[in-house]
């Protein structure tokens, strides 16, 4: 999510967070980037590792909604305000392990941004701006 998008999406929870065509924006945006880091995900093909996730939204109640079917996946999940962003509500965590191939990682990709859309809440893969976000202790 750029500067600009947090600067003038509204705070209020009863608006919605995301038009459609942002959606589809950041859904095309979100595959771009795996794509143009398909060199690192190469590094690390054939392994199952646990991926972070951040989604972002201007309701608690969906960011508490969101977490819950994110626990449900069995992922490691939860979500809070900002502390930088007052009005700004984070749902982060940690997937089960997911196969290092380009194929899966976009189809998990589609699948968030389309789960984070759902939810009136926008997925970001990339918060850390590398095309996938790995734990360390795990890539060894």
């Amino acid at each position: 999510m750029s500067l600009f998008d947090k600067l003038f999406r509204s705070k209020n929870p009863a608006d919605p967070y995301q038009t459609e065509a942002q959606f589809e924006a950041n859904l095309a945006r979100q595959v771009s980037m795996t794509r143009q880091g398909v060199a690192q995900l190469r590094e690390y093909e054939g392994r199952e590792l646990r991926l972070e996730f951040f989604f972002y939204t201007n309701n608690p109640a969906n960011a508490e909604a969101l977490n819950s079917q994110l626990v449900q996946l069995g992922y490691e999940s939860q979500s809070g305000e900002s502390a930088s962003e007052p009005g700004l509500f984070v749902t982060s965590g940690w997937t089960t392990p997911i196969r290092m191939d380009e194929a899966t990682v976009i189809d998990w990709i589609e699948t968030m941004c389309r789960l984070g859309y759902a939810n009136n809440a926008e997925f970001d893969s990339n918060r850390r701006r590398t095309p996938v976000g790995t734990r360390p202790s795990e890539r060894k």
